[in-house]
């Protein structure tokens, strides 16, 4: 049987102790291939070094989530700085980078 994962789990067939190697219900050649398959479709799916620095994936993904929720979007790019913010700022380009800038003291040229 191949596996299902990742689109599905799949539903291995435990042997008993009773059962023989050449057990026509749980035949043990078929169930070392159907393990085979389910761990090289994880490891397809995982990659090489999928937890990195971390102990566990659940660890890297628990990680990764709460910076991407702490994290401004605008501040995680390298050409925008954004200094004591306050309601009514624009950004506004000063030829090197995206700066936050107070809205009043804009000259109206019409290209907004």
């Amino acid at each position: 049987m191949p596996t299902q994962y990742p689109v599905g789990l799949d539903n291995f067939i435990n042997p008993t102790s009773s059962d023989t190697l050449n057990s026509n219900t749980v035949p043990h050649a078929q169930q070392h291939s159907n393990l085979n398959d389910a761990v090289e479709a994880i490891q397809t799916v995982l990659g090489i070094s999928p937890a990195g620095s971390h102990l566990t994936i659940k660890d890297r993904i628990i990680d990764a989530e709460t910076l991407i929720i702490n994290q401004s979007v605008l501040n995680g790019l390298t050409d925008v700085t954004i200094n004591s913010v306050s309601t009514g700022q624009v950004l506004r380009y000063s030829g090197n980078a995206w700066i936050n800038y107070d809205e009043e003291n804009l000259v109206d040229g019409g290209n907004f």
